[in-house]
């Protein structure tokens, strides 16, 4: 079988990663075409089939396909074009969601609700955004455990180092999901750094392969801990034997339980709001880091290898010719159920909300940190 993933931007590396693992680990022939690889400016990621440098292959991988796996919601007509979907013919498609639907819809009820009930099958990341897409599969995201970017590695001398990488300069309580809440960590870590406990290294605007060895060298990392989500930059960190700093909340720990088997996770868990006293222990005991860090890698070892779970998306290419019923089943079978996955969530969130500091402070130290001059890459 021939699967061609499209996608608008390179999606922080995640399509890259599925497509790499379905070709070494099964036997479906993947290839990937990104229209805009160069989206995210300085932070790059390796991309297979550039659509602006490469059009003439994309169309023979597309001609070629048996199944069209698309990333995100975006207008054809805006980026590859409305004369690419004419070639898909009788090819069976299939669509994967890494952000939740508000990121498009931007308060428009018809858009939102056209982009969830998508008739097309659906999958979507088992991370935040799940909840939001009733009629999707859960699957993994993956990343290559034994790449030898991804292997532990001893963390550098002196002060110890934490790693940050912020998705932009949203503060934690300005949007629901589309932050990390870069202001309020930075604050934080910040705080510590000139305590002397650490080195803050933030990374941004950084390729993702300078990213990866910038956080092998690490003495911890820090996912988020403001949303209640984790990213694919935390599955990174975990992969190295990084003490992992994050908040995961109930939907978000129920849906990787589900997924992987696993009782324990593996993520250092704490709201923002309570890590300080967390940071501090880890940074005051490189004992602690070290054991911590290696129960992280070898959770990911046991519960996350990628060989393993890409069976989950050659399962859904298979089930869209053997079995389509599968798709299109709601997930949420009550009313209570999905209030519990979204309402309940969104309420804890919105009282952290109201005890933060007000906007314009947390703008302000955005700024500061942001014009700090740091090493570092991107976002998820």
């Amino acid at each position: 079988m021939r699967v061609v993933h499209l996608s608008n931007t390179p999606v922080a590396g995640s399509p890259g990663n599925i497509v790499s693992a379905l070709n070494r680990h099964t036997d479906i022939e993947a290839r990937h075409v990104v229209f805009n690889a160069s989206a995210y400016g300085a932070r790059t990621f390796a991309v297979d089939i550039d659509w602006q440098t490469q059009r003439e292959e994309a169309l023979t991988a597309v001609d070629a396909a048996d199944v069209i796996h698309i990333h995100q919601y975006f207008e054809f007509s805006e980026t590859f074009g409305d004369d690419l979907p004419k070639r898909f013919g009788e090819r069976k498609l299939i669509r994967q969601y890494h952000s939740a639907p508000a990121l498009w819809a931007r308060r428009d009820p018809a858009l939102l609700t056209r982009i969830v009930t998508d008739p097309v099958p659906q999958l979507v990341i088992a991370q935040g955004p799940e909840r939001y897409y009733p009629f999707a599969r859960v699957v993994p995201n993956l990343v290559p455990l034994y790449d030898w970017r991804y292997l532990p590695a001893q963390e550098a001398e002196g002060p110890p180092v934490v790693v940050y990488s912020p998705s932009g300069r949203a503060s934690a309580w300005k949007t629901r999901w589309e932050t990390k809440g870069a202001p309020q960590t930075l604050a934080l870590l910040r705080k510590l750094e000139r305590k002397g406990l650490c080195r803050v290294q933030v990374i941004v605007d950084t390729p993702h392969d300078a990213c990866l060895r910038i956080k092998q060298a690490a003495a911890l990392a820090v996912d988020e801990c403001v949303t209640g989500n984790y990213h694919l930059s935390g599955l990174e960190a975990l992969s190295q034997g990084k003490p992992t700093i994050g908040h995961l909340d109930a939907r978000v720990q129920s849906q990787l339980r589900h997924l992987t088997g696993a009782v324990e996770l593996p993520w250092v868990d704490v709201r923002l709001e309570e890590a300080e006293p967390v940071l501090r222990a880890l940074l005051a005991d490189r004992r602690l880091r070290e054991e911590v860090g290696a129960a992280s890698r070898r959770w990911m070892e046991t519960y996350y290898d990628e060989a393993t779970l890409v069976g989950h998306y050659r399962r859904a290419y298979l089930d869209l010719f053997e079995a389509p019923e599968r798709f299109g089943v709601p997930r949420f079978t009550t009313h209570a159920q999905q209030w519990s996955a979204v309402a309940l969530p969104d309420h804890s969130w919105a009282q952290r909300r109201r005890a933060g500091l007000p906007f314009w402070r947390h703008a302000v130290e955005a700024l500061k940190h942001f014009t700090r001059p740091a090493p570092g890459a991107g976002r998820d």
